[in-house]
């Protein structure tokens, strides 16, 4: 009887067994009808009639082509023509399996044109005068059309999961010999894509991530192939910025902690210890690895390196200026910014080279995190930082007050003016066929210090230091300089400013940022005082301009650093420093650019803001609306709407009720409406509340809750339930 019994219990469990697996089954293949199929994408691109007209160099007169936001592409000595960037998010699984191009007509817009050619750089520290200027008649005798292309395929690259594909389009042709140009009047792309099935590890699906990627891309709507992740669900303890540092500062890092936690953003001080390798190898590579198991475990944003290259090691990147063009080795913490991929493919001794990425391919250039460094190497100097951190957090931000532009003269025949470049951040330009807002002086009052204006052409050190002690607040500054000397200040001349509220410095310099060599002018301004700075941003190595021009390298990542805080109101200054170098990265095969998309660290804490002192928090948003009940493990959307009384930005958490959050998702404008969803794992019923905050970490209120029930699935849970009763019968 028994014996018939166990037979009895074990073929019911086998049916039930069975029905749960066809109502799995059926689940699984309902997702599969759904998906979608993207293996054909197409962009069209228009474009208005160049403008021509003539310049005067080097005693040459040369015919310059202007299409308004397609700057000039090339390296020295090519005829200098516009290009443009283009960004095409590919499908989630999927590759490219072909590029084609059409264009519309082919407007003739006359011959015996000779072009002006693309400008040497020149290193920011040189002091000869010598041109710079000279045709490489490899193209300027040559009877085939340039560019032989109308687009060049610069690389994929990988934003938090998402794969963007970077293109450089030529819409304007030229043929050396007769002189001609061409251009077009719109172009078509289209890129066909065949399945691989890859699904990148560090795909969160988060809403905040889909936000940020939609920003970037030419086409928003692939998004939505964007389903699956092999990532595991963030923490319930994830936060906002890690502050890495080793066991030795840990307590005097705990400050910092505190005052951002005061102000929203939630923060964790971890060790290198914390790391799983022993004390005294923390490598680079050991410590990438940690930060992107942060990234995906606990959802950070920011990270704040603790130390300087001693204790918290910086990877050294190879880069070569321009074809056969200068080489070096240089600091860059763009390696712990930018997660996905390998830096280093091809195993040689050489980091960061072009091919040193996935597949061959280029390395990682899109930031997961936004990094910042603290050059710290004692408690004195941690106290110096986290106390001029502090101190510009309770300010209230620098969104008004002075703002000094500083420059020198760069170089003789013809005279070259760091005054000049200055020039171009204040309000914006537009000059170089490319348009950058700068610092609004509506809202800041404009001072300048050049020595183009000054008597003798040399303004002295001191009236600068006078400057700084009596309240500037904002630098922006193109010089000569070096390791230990910049704005025509030595480190003891930095030491001994008397300031009271920590400036910011942007400099283009030479090598004042270079943290590897010795203690830089960019320590001494961040960590060697209690004065002088409170963040700053310099180059590792060379900086570049050109002489008797303003279309210097340098000075494109410095316009585009102020049109990310003023332009694309990218509040946080880590961040926008990353959105200088992204927003070009379609030029990064053109002179100079990789070199200073590498070395433009930020010495500072990369969540600080340019932001207003008397703020308003946001209102409390509406009651979420959707629906109120539901069933087990099933998705649900819930929306909202907030507002913000000083029109600011703004950010929505929700609360499901089970003890669990979504992320901060925005930012969003205010009166627009978010959407988040959540599934349950367990019956009840689950208060659902949203509250909100700004871009200035002000925070409202938890809105009225909305109540939602979960009825399960009766059926499938009474049949787990026999399943337990009867495993319990037969196993005691």
């Amino acid at each position: 009887m028994k014996y018939k019994d166990h037979i009895t219990l074990l073929h019911l469990k086998a049916v039930v067994l069975t029905i749960v697996l066809l109502l799995t089954s059926c689940t699984i293949l309902a997702v599969a009808d759904n998906k979608v199929s993207y293996d054909l994408i197409t962009n069209t691109y228009y474009f208005d009639s160049p403008i021509i007209s003539q310049v005067s160099i080097d005693g040459h007169i040369y015919d310059q082509v202007i299409l308004l936001d397609c700057p000039g592409e090339g390296n020295p000595g090519q005829p200098k023509l516009p290009s443009c960037g283009v960004n095409l998010l590919l499908p989630q699984g999927t590759e490219v399996a072909d590029i084609e191009v059409t264009t519309g007509s082919k407007v003739f817009l006359g011959s015996g044109f000779n072009i002006e050619p693309v400008g040497e750089p020149r290193k920011l520290s040189e002091l000869d005068s010598s041109s710079n200027y000279v045709d490489d008649p490899l193209f300027y005798y040559s009877e085939e059309v340039y560019p032989e292309t109308l687009f060049s395929e610069v690389g994929t690259y990988w934003f938090r999961g998402y794969e963007i594909l970077v293109l450089t389009f030529y819409p304007v042709q030229y043929m050396p010999k007769p002189g001609e140009i061409y251009y077009f009047e719109d172009i078509t792309v289209n890129v066909k894509t065949t399945e691989n099935g890859y699904i990148s590890p560090l795909f969160r699906n988060l809403e905040k991530d889909k936000i940020e990627v939609i920003k970037k891309v030419d086409n928003p709507s692939v998004v939505s192939s964007y389903t699956e992740k092999t990532a595991q669900p963030i923490s319930s303890e994830n936060y906002d910025l890690l502050i890495l540092t080793t066991d030795e500062f840990i307590d005097d890092f705990q400050p910092l902690k505190t005052i951002h936690e005061t102000n929203g953003i939630t923060a964790e001080v971890k060790s290198l210890g914390d790391i799983s390798f022993p004390i005294g190898d923390a490598t680079p590579e050991k410590i990438r690895d940690f930060l992107t198991d942060e990234y995906v475990k606990n959802g950070i944003e920011y990270v704040l390196l603790g130390g300087d290259d001693d204790i918290v090691p910086a990877k050294q990147l190879w880069v070569e200026a321009w074809s056969g063009g200068d080489t070096t080795l240089m600091p860059s913490d763009l390696y712990y910014a930018c997660l996905d991929g390998p830096y280093n493919s091809n195993g040689n001794e050489l980091w960061g080279e072009p091919d040193d990425g996935l597949d061959g391919g280029d390395v990682d250039l899109i930031a997961e995190v936004y990094v910042g460094r603290a050059c710290i190497g004692s408690a004195t100097e941690v106290d110096n930082f986290v106390g001029k951190t502090t101190a510009y957090i309770n300010s209230g931000g620098y969104s008004e007050g002075q703002a000094l532009m500083v420059g020198e003269h760069l170089w003789d025949d013809p005279d070259t003016w760091g005054g000049d470049y200055m020039d171009e951040l204040i309000d914006g330009s537009s000059a170089n066929m490319y348009t950058t807002v700068g610092v609004p002086s509506d809202q800041y009052t404009i001072d300048t210090l050049y020595d183009r204006d000054w008597p003798g052409n040399n303004w002295p050190k001191s009236e600068l230091k006078t400057r700084i002690n009596n309240g500037a607040l904002i630098i922006n500054h193109l010089g000569h300089a070096s390791y230990d000397y910049a704005l025509k200040l030595g480190n003891s001349d930095v030491d001994s400013l008397v300031n009271v509220d920590p400036i910011f410095v942007y400099s283009q310099g030479c090598m004042a940022g270079g943290f590897d060599n010795g203690d830089c002018i960019a320590e001494h301004f961040s960590v060697k005082t209690d004065n002088a700075a409170f963040i700053v941003i310099m180059n590792a190595r060379y900086g570049w301009g050109v002489k008797g021009s303003t279309d210097g390298a340098s000075q494109r990542f410095h316009r585009e650093f102020w049109d990310a805080i003023f332009g694309e109101e990218i509040a946080e200054i880590g961040k926008a420093n990353q959105d200088s170098k992204e927003d070009i990265l379609y030029r990064i095969g053109s002179s100079c650019m990789r070199w200073c998309y590498y070395q433009l660290n930020l010495f500072g804490d990369p969540t600080l803001t340019f932001y207003n002192k008397d703020n308003n928090p946001p209102e409390i948003p509406d009651k979420p609306s959707g629906d109120t009940k539901g069933k087990i493990r099933v998705e649900y959307s819930f929306e909202s709407i907030g507002s913000d009384i000083d029109g600011d930005k703004i950010y929505f958490k929700f609360s499901w009720g089970d003890g669990t959050f979504s992320e901060w998702l925005g930012p969003y404008n205010s009166g627009e409406e978010v959407n988040a969803s959540h599934s349950w794992s367990k019956r009840g019923s689950f208060d659902v509340k949203v509250k909100t905050r700004d871009e200035h970490r002000d925070e409202s209120d938890w809105s009225e809750p909305l109540t939602f029930t979960i009825r399960g699935f009766p059926i499938l849970e009474l049949l787990l339930e026999l399943i337990e009763m009867i495993l319990s019968q037969i196993f005691g």
